[in-house]
């Protein structure tokens, strides 16, 4: 079997495209994007979709990373692809967001990636993640000690329409097919930089593992991370199924809450299933580590009214018999103005503590005119993100200039001469720890609303009246 024909099958297993789909390439310029983009332009006629190609230089290597841009920018050409090309500054986003290089560099693309993908209406992601970069995932994993769920690797597709065609592909079969095609490719010379642990794991454990025990060591590790996500998947799908014979028996009833001896009499590894399903259904995205499960199975044995703080304002608490989890819609911190609550589209937020209404609702953007009490943010940029209306945190920044280079919101309140003691009566609309608004002040560029927006939150920022 061909390369082509193996990431046909690939495509075909995992329903990655269909007859339609505008597919963007991430492309680096290096073997495996290469060869993802040259298999995806000779397979596009015969399925029906259209290739497009994204390409952001992350501004650390100097020239040998311009040259990159030019390399990809060329090959596009000869391949007669669209391509799309941007340069960031990867090491200043790190510093900014308090961030690794690596982790920056990541967001930077798939924030460039989603960008593309809203304003010219593509449909599918493909990145070019190989069976080695599989298995690199894997043995990291389990170095840093993982579960079945962190033994899985990386998936085939996401449900935010990234795919992996060449997923299946070794890292050898992708220099051989460009050896045949005479693709020329470039070598990022950091990728020999063992100060990175993938890289140490890249350039060090595998070869020894392939020299010392088995010289298919990424094939089986693959082959270990597709067993691991079967038998994951049917836990999940296990778990699904007992979380609702196990949740409140009134649906609309909150806070979503769990029988505790019925989450008892199960397996501890199904059990810790349905209670992150129980608390991800009280607040989407919640991230709950390893110590947080085991903080609320101690809790299970405690009296009504036991309770624990969770992440992200999330409350887990003991009500005769039930495990409850319950979302702030209103949570005072302290005695100095803090306040943080879950926002909702066509609902308001009262802030007590400044005696003021938040209220949100999603609006067509086109011919909205804001009045003066009011901002408007891209909800399509925003997408299924949960939403947070806070008080200002300690190191906070907001993208304040078009190019993407942010700003303190410290500095923006001192530079509006706006009183020390004011300063955290203002809200913020947050996505994680990333500042969407000030509101009723100013909107982050990442969030602005410009001509080609279509939906729009509109911010309504007004003082309760006494009664």
């Amino acid at each position: 079997m061909t390369t082509e024909e193996k990431v046909l099958g690939t495509i075909s297993q995992f329903n990655m495209i269909k007859s339609g789909d505008r597919v963007l390439a991430a492309v680096s310029g290096g073997a495996d994007s290469v060869c993802m983009l040259h298999i995806l332009s000779r397979l596009k006629q015969a399925i029906g979709f259209e290739v497009f190609c994204a390409h952001l230089n992350h501004g650390l290597r100097g020239e040998a990373a311009d040259n990159d841009e030019k390399f990809v920018a060329e090959l596009c050409k000869q391949l007669g692809i669209k391509v799309f090309t941007r340069k960031t500054d990867v090491a200043g986003l790190a510093k900014a967001e308090k961030l690794t290089v690596e982790e920056a560099g990541r967001k930077a693309r798939y924030d460039f990636f989603a960008e593309l993908s809203q304003k010219h209406k593509l449909t599918k992601i493909a990145t070019a993640h190989n069976q080695n970069d599989n298995a690199e995932t894997v043995l990291m994993r389990i170095i840093r000690g993982t579960g079945i769920d962190g033994l899985s690797g990386i998936p085939h597709t996401r449900e935010d329409v990234v795919i992996r065609p060449v997923l299946d592909i070794s890292r050898r079969e992708i220099e051989e097919y460009c050896k045949k095609n005479n693709l020329e490719f470039c070598t990022d010379a950091t990728n020999a930089d063992n100060d990175y642990t993938r890289n140490k794991i890249r350039n060090r454990l595998i070869p020894y593992l392939e020299q010392e025990f088995n010289p298919e060591v990424c094939d089986a590790l693959s082959r270990l991370a597709e067993t691991a996500t079967e038998d994951a998947d049917f836990l999940n799908g296990y778990a699904k199924r007992l979380y609702a014979r196990l949740a409140s028996p009134m649906p609309s009833q909150k806070p979503n809450a769990l029988h505790i001896d019925s989450l008892k009499l199960l397996e501890k590894s199904v059990a810790v299933r349905i209670v992150r399903l129980a608390a991800a259904e009280a607040m989407k995205d919640i991230k709950l580590s390893k110590t947080h499960i085991e903080d609320i199975f101690k809790l299970l044995d405690n009296e009504t009214g036991s309770s624990i703080d969770l992440p992200q304002g999330l409350n887990a608490n003991i009500s005769y018999g039930w495990l409850a989890f319950t979302a702030p819609s209103f949570v005072a911190i302290d005695d100095e103005n803090e306040f943080f609550a879950e926002v909702t589209v066509d609902e308001g937020v009262f802030v007590e503590s400044i005696a003021k209404e938040i209220s949100f609702a999603e609006v067509d953007a086109k011919g909205y005119k804001c009045a003066i009490n009011e901002t408007m943010a891209d909800l399509d940029k925003i997408g299924a993100q949960p939403l947070f209306l806070r008080s200002r945190r300690d190191g906070d920044r907001i993208v304040w200039f078009p190019d993407g280079r942010t700003k303190k919101i410290k500095s923006v309140f001192i530079d509006e001469k706006i009183p020390k003691n004011d300063r955290n009566k203002i809200p913020l609309l947050c996505t994680g720890d990333e500042v969407v608004a000030i509101v009723g002040s100013r909107v982050s560029e990442k969030y602005k609303v410009t001509k080609d927006t279509e939906r729009a939150l509109v911010i309504k920022y007004g003082t309760v009246e006494e009664k």
